[in-house]
């Protein structure tokens, strides 16, 4: 081999030296980009989690509260009943006139049974949110699902709303008041 094909030899193997490096740092790189990520990304999974950890007293006492507190489901019929007679009395109360009502489909989730209606009511704009903020307090386990308020052209006062609201029951199921529950040893 002469001296200037071994030179072009080193110059090749030197060249694929230098490639080889390149492309092992640039995925050397990546790896490390990938591994920083994933360490952010546990690093704040881990300071949720320990925010959690010192908010469970709280969220204890939420859960107590809730188990005591939201309404048992006799039967479909009479929290819709309920329900009616709540917004009925409620919104005259505040005057709020009710034009249209229909009730909707109760449904269970995995959290929570529900009754609700669809409702057009017909008020001025404060005395409606004074009802609503009324209506959607938290231990009344009422929710808005959807609003929608246009104004009355001829009456800029007033606004229609269309509101489709729920009462929310609990999934615990109680016993009826008229049996007796018995164990077996």
């Amino acid at each position: 081999m002469k001296a200037s094909e071994q030179r072009l030899v080193v110059i090749l193997i030197a060249l694929v030296a230098v490639f080889a490096t390149g492309f092992m740092s640039m995925r050397m790189l990546a790896w490390q980009g990938a591994l920083e990520k994933k360490e952010r990304s546990i690093a704040t999974r881990q300071a949720d989690t320990q925010r959690l950890l010192a908010e469970s007293d709280l969220w204890e006492e939420r859960l107590a509260w809730l188990r005591t507190a939201q309404p048992h489901m006799v039967s479909v019929d009479k929290a819709n009943i309920d329900l009616d007679k709540a917004l009925l009395e409620s919104a005259r109360k505040h005057d709020i006139t009710i034009e249209g009502k229909q009730l909707q489909e109760s449904g269970e989730t995995a959290h929570f049974h529900q009754v609700g209606a669809s409702l057009i009511v017909k008020a001025e704009i404060k005395p409606l949110f004074m009802w609503l903020h009324e209506m959607l307090s938290p231990d009344s386990f009422h929710m808005v699902s959807s609003l929608s308020i246009s104004p009355l052209p001829d009456d800029p006062k007033k606004v229609t709303a269309t509101i489709f609201i729920w009462r929310l029951y609990s999934l615990t199921k109680t016993p009826p008041s008229n049996t007796v529950e018995t164990k077996t040893p």
